[in-house]
């Protein structure tokens, strides 16, 4: 081989040892046949082309460019190699020691379990790039560390300005301390010496307490001792009784077996059957003089001088809300009765002019007839009634309750929905003075009223006294044609206000809803019937 060929066969094997050289310390291989992937971080670090790139510590790879954008920002891409997959989720770190070239740190997530999100193999746009971290290098270390000794230098001022004045103030504190402490000694010395001399007092007292002990028991002893005398006496005289007590019921016995006795009782059974016969005649006899014409016209002019008293009551409790029908005073009174024939037995009074009444009779009332007319014995019943309807009203209430959903305080309201009956007894219903008597839910919780009420022309009353057994007030409005309204408020303890609406069906009847204790969660919706006789 001449020499020519050997220098070339020489720069050749030189050049291809250069190259292999070449290949690897810049990692060109690794760059060219694995992959690549951009990843974006805030700051370069002094990171170069061909820095190692290190996943979980081993070596993966290396830098293949770095790029400056135009935010500052800077645009690096990494060569991986092609049998290395990397988890979406990994951090990226810029390593920068303090001696040495910086380089990439690939971090996989902890809990990296297969099947895991991978980064694309391939370089993605900047805004889709994983962002990198830098770590903290030296620089800011440096300047962290100035800021807290800045910090910690105005905290020592802080503290150097304050120290004298908390000095002051230990120094008092130190002082009080002390001074706390004699009067603590001093009280202690004073509290022993009183618990001594209340020892001592006590003492005393337990020595008496035990000599009058000493001497009640003595006492007690002693009563004993007499009264036992006096509990066998008082035995000694029971058993005398009942020996007395016996002999009485000997006695007794004795005499429920007399024959003597026996025949007394059955005279007296005769006297009594005697007596019965006698009083049955009597009772015949008593017909016999009823059934006298004379004698029966004597009664009907009776119940006449009745009827026009009667009538004079009514008149008289006009005022009181009745309604006045005298015969003689009053128009559409009740006609005088007829005259009663000669054949009665008593002499007839002397005609009068209508409205006057004769010397010794009764006011206006001719003498009755010998057989009351059925208009005239209509017309005194209805005039009774009026009486009896103004002077006294009943009220019948019969009602109902929705279901209890709250139990609460109430002493008037039970689990019960009913039905439940209130009876009220109302005097001098349509004066303007009245007085209701009754009782409520009777036979179940019953309670009762006592109200004395006052009313007025427009058909508003108002009253107060007892109301469900307690106290409380009461106040009606019946001004609405057909249809009322009425509330009760009682107990004083634990006010309670009920609301009623009533709407009149015929006279007399009405219909009634509302509600009970209506501002306590225990109100009960109440409905129901109400009839006034």
């Amino acid at each position: 081989m001449s020499r020519q060929a050997q220098v070339g066969a020489f720069a050749i094997i030189a050049l291809l040892l250069l190259f292999g050289v070449f290949y690897v310390i810049t990692d060109f291989g690794t760059r060219h046949t694995g992959y690549r992937v951009g990843v974006h971080f805030r700051s370069a670090a002094g990171l170069t082309s061909g820095a190692l790139v290190y996943f979980s510590g081993v070596g993966v790879g290396s830098v293949d460019s770095i790029t400056l954008l135009p935010d500052n920002t800077v645009d690096v891409i990494l060569a991986v190699n092609r049998d290395i997959d990397i988890p979406a989720a990994s951090k990226f770190l810029i390593q920068a020691p303090l001696t040495g070239s910086p380089n990439v740190l690939i971090v996989p997530p902890p809990d990296a379990r297969p099947p895991v999100a991978l980064l694309p193999r391939q370089v993605l746009p900047v805004d889709r790039q994983p962002q990198g971290s830098n770590t903290a290098t030296i620089a800011d270390l440096l300047q962290q560390g100035q800021g807290e000794i800045k910090r910690f230098d105005v905290v020592m001022a802080q503290i150097e300005a304050r120290t004298p004045k908390l000095l002051d103030t230990l120094q008092t504190t130190l002082n009080n301390a002390n001074d706390l402490t004699v009067t603590t000694k001093k009280s202690m010395s004073q509290l022993s010496q009183e618990l001594l001399a209340l020892g001592s007092s006590m003492q005393g007292s337990l020595t008496a307490a035990s000599a009058n002990v000493v001497q009640l028991t003595d006492t007690l002893n002693g009563a004993a001792s007499n009264d036992s005398k006096k509990v066998d006496r008082l035995l000694d005289q029971l058993q005398s009784t009942s020996v007395s007590l016996n002999k009485s019921m000997s006695a007794l016995q004795g005499l429920a077996t007399d024959p003597q006795l026996k025949a007394n009782v059955l005279t007296t059974t005769q006297s009594i059957a005697e007596a019965t016969q006698t009083l049955a005649a009597l009772t015949k006899d008593l017909r016999t003089v009823t059934g006298d014409p004379q004698t029966q016209a004597q009664m009907r002019n009776t119940i006449a001088n009745l009827d026009a008293t009667l009538q004079k009551a009514n008149s008289l409790l006009g005022d009181l809300g009745g309604t006045s029908n005298v015969y003689g005073v009053d128009a559409h009174a009740t006609p005088a009765p007829v005259i009663v024939p000669q054949g009665s037995a008593y002499p007839l009074p002397p005609a009068s002019a209508p409205g006057q009444s004769s010397p010794g009779t009764a006011a206006s009332a001719p003498p009755a007839t010998d057989a009351m007319s059925p208009t005239s014995r209509k017309k005194l019943q209805g005039q009774l009634g009026n009486v009896v309807r103004n002077l006294v009203a009943v009220q019948l209430r019969l009602s109902g309750l929705s279901v209890q959903h709250s139990a609460g305080l109430n002493p008037v309201l039970t689990k019960s929905q009913g039905p439940l009956g209130d009876l009220n007894l109302i005097v001098l219903p349509h004066a303007s003075t009245s007085l209701m008597l009754g009782a409520n839910s009777i036979g179940n919780n019953t309670t009762w009223n006592a109200v004395l009420m006052k009313g007025s022309d427009s058909g508003f009353r108002f009253g107060g006294g007892v109301l469900y057994s307690q106290i409380g007030v009461l106040a009606q409005m019946n001004a609405l044609k057909g249809f009322g309204l009425e509330t009760r408020i009682y107990d004083l303890t634990y006010p309670m206000i009920d609301l009623y609406g009533n709407i009149k069906v015929t006279k007399g009847a009405q219909i009634f809803f509302g509600q009970r204790d209506m501002t306590h969660a225990s109100r009960r919706n109440v409905y129901g019937f109400q009839y006034t006789l």
